[in-house]
């Protein structure tokens, strides 16, 4: 067998942007004698390394994102920049102004996270890839080609976001052995391209039938129709959509299921997300899932889920929440006394994510008896309470009341509604009942049967097929008892609607969104096109739209929410082109050193593209 030499640098070198290698050491070390040489030669080294390709993509979703020292939760960047949300944090921890703070040599790494955490998970896939091939110890040929297959996946899960956010990236088809300085850029339409021939190969070695955690067949067809999406190959893109809804024992949960079945009080979508109920036998609405258990060995975040901090408004700041005759009116200090259930409930939350007027109201106007906006899936932001009393220096008249809005000073990031079946989660968390409570453990769908409803929606859409797409919405919508779309009307905005409604904190929203503006550029349509793409596209109009924020400019602290048309891409970090110094890594359009790209036809040329 040959062996190959690992150098740990390489790919780190040239893409991790300056500062970032201390945030998080993700580059698997070897301990004692157990080096890449000996450890990934078998099935057993190479499921080692498959997971922490499995692991990767639970960080996304995982931690705590307000803490510098902690690079995980990166997900929310996905939202912040989108028609959901901002960021609620000052601008001194968070990018408000795109134009002046958002640049290739930000400090502040927000979208540097999808970079490098992406960057690191095509390298341990295609550590698996190349070495596949080689590896002993195989029971069989099929063995290999499954292992072979699920490389593929991590690594086309990766380049499919990646192409979303930055656009025209460098393709890297294999283990990268040595130091390399000579990356090129490649279009984004040809990564786009071989990680759908990648994935055509995979669903055919992937496995029927996989434990939670694991990625099965079902999860690579999913993501194929995603990639075919992307491509604009809508009626294959359908097929493999109706593959996973048809052919591997999936379906949605529209019964009671479950750890609270008894409950009568709580509904099937509130079913859907209690942490036990994710990953369990009957459930068979998962895809695939990332599992992360108080306890469990290998959990991506130390402490929990922190989503009670990311996602729930600051709501116990007293010096800004105050009483109307003028008392500090809330707080989060610990100590057993009546209130303090409001601090058990919701957290101490820091309003990292603050939600549109579109995601608070505009979604659920008319939504009749939507499961997802009752009480047990939503908290309206007349359900806070003053809970701080006389003898903490509150109110005794308003004490337990509904907090009045006209005395709350920061409504921006201490009074508003959000879902909460999949934020307010507590259990197993070491934390729950303590000073401040911040999220515990839960589990998390990385695909669900729902988004491939909405995924062959859209592709129905496409093809003009409006009594197929309407009827896959309209199956998502009975299941949530919202009010049926009528027989062939649905429009590709109700399409996004509905994903916003069931899969927050699910789907990747910030690319999903940029997979269509690209898509109406290829298209011709409605005036988008790709020869001025960075200059007028559908992200951009429907984030003025939508977005109160950014089309308002809102003034918040000391600076207003500003976006261009060019944000639909992030900056390349300045430190992956400066250090890349025998080839030509792109700047995209609207950051400095744009003036300095090489063509990618050309690039492409180079590579034999």
């Amino acid at each position: 067998m040959k062996t190959k030499r690992y150098v740990a640098k390489g790919i780190m070198a040239c893409f991790m942007a300056a500062g970032l290698s201390g945030c998080v050491d993700l580059t698997p070390e070897p301990m004692s004698f157990l080096t890449p040489e000996n450890t990934f030669v078998d099935r057993d080294g190479l499921e080692t390394m498959l997971r922490l390709c499995r692991k990767q993509i639970s960080f996304e979703w995982f931690g705590d994102a307000f803490n510098s020292g902690n690079c995980e939760t990166f997900a929310v960047y996905e939202y912040a920049w989108s028609d959901l949300a901002v960021m609620g944090g000052p601008e001194t921890k968070e990018i408000h102004n795109m134009v002046t703070q958002l640049t290739p040599t930000t400090n502040m790494y927000l979208h540097l996270r999808y970079w490098v955490f992406g960057w690191n998970g095509i390298k341990y896939a295609n550590t698996v890839i190349t070495r596949a091939p080689e590896a002993s110890d195989m029971a069989s040929e099929e063995d290999r080609n499954a292992v072979l297959a699920e490389g593929y996946f991590h690594r086309a899960y990766w380049y499919y976001l990646l192409t979303h956010q930055f656009g025209d990236i460098p393709w890297i088809d294999s283990e990268i052995t040595g130091p390399k300085l000579d990356f090129n850029t490649t279009s984004r339409w040809t990564i786009l391209e071989n990680i759908k021939k990648d994935m055509e190969y995979a669903v055919k070695w992937l496995p029927e039938s996989v434990t939670p955690g694991s990625v099965g067949r079902a999860a690579g067809e999913h993501l194929l129709s995603k990639i075919y999406l992307a491509l604009g190959e809508f009626k294959n893109a359908e097929d493999a959509a109706t593959r996973v809804i048809d052919d591997y024992g999936l379906h949605l949960m529209t019964e009671r299921f479950g750890v609270n079945l008894d409950d009568s009080s709580l509904d099937v979508f509130n079913d859907l997300f209690d942490p036990d109920n994710i990953s369990r036998t009957d459930n068979k609405e998962w895809i695939m899932v990332g599992q992360e258990r108080y306890g469990l060995e290998g959990c991506s975040s130390p402490s929990g889920s922190k989503r009670k901090r990311n996602f729930v408004p600051q709501w116990h700041a007293g010096s800004k929440v105050k009483t109307p005759d003028g008392k500090q009116g809330t707080t989060d200090a610990s100590g057993v006394y009546d209130g303090y259930e409001q601090l058990e409930e919701l957290g101490r939350g820091l309003a990292k994510i603050r939600p549109t007027n579109y995601a608070q109201y505009e979604l659920w106007s008319n939504c009749g008896s939507d499961l997802r906006h009752n009480e047990n899936n939503w908290f309206d932001k007349s359900r806070i309470v003053y809970n701080r009393p006389a003898n903490k220096g509150g109110s005794d008249k308003w004490f337990g009341k509904p907090v009045d809005p006209a005395y709350c000073t920061d409504t921006m990031r201490c009074y508003f509604s959000f879902p909460i079946v999949k934020v307010l989660i507590s259990k197993d968390d070491p934390n729950a009942g303590g000073k401040v409570p911040v999220g515990g453990y839960t589990d998390q769908y990385i695909f669900r049967l729902a988004e491939t409803y909405l995924n062959r929606a859209e592709a129905r859409w496409w093809q003009g097929d409006l009594k197929g797409a309407t009827e896959d919405v309209n199956i998502i919508r009975r299941r949530a008892k919202a009010p049926e779309l009528p027989e062939g009307s649905v429009t590709l905005e109700q399409i996004l609607d509905e994903r916003a409604r069931e899969l927050f904190l699910e789907d990747h929203r910030k690319t999903e969104l940029t997979r269509i503006a690209y898509l109406k550029a290829k298209l011709g349509a409605d005036g988008y096109s790709l020869e001025n793409f960075s200059e007028k596209n559908w992200y951009y109009d429907r984030i003025m739209e939508k977005n109160n924020f950014f089309k308002e400019q809102y003034f918040y602290d000391t600076n207003a929410f500003v976006m261009e048309p060019y944000h639909v891409l992030w900056p390349i970090p300045q430190n992956a082109i400066e250090s890349n110094t025998q080839g030509r890594i792109n700047q995209n359009y609207g950051y400095d050193g744009y003036e300095d790209n090489i063509p990618v036809e050309e690039l492409d040329a180079k590579i034999g593209k």
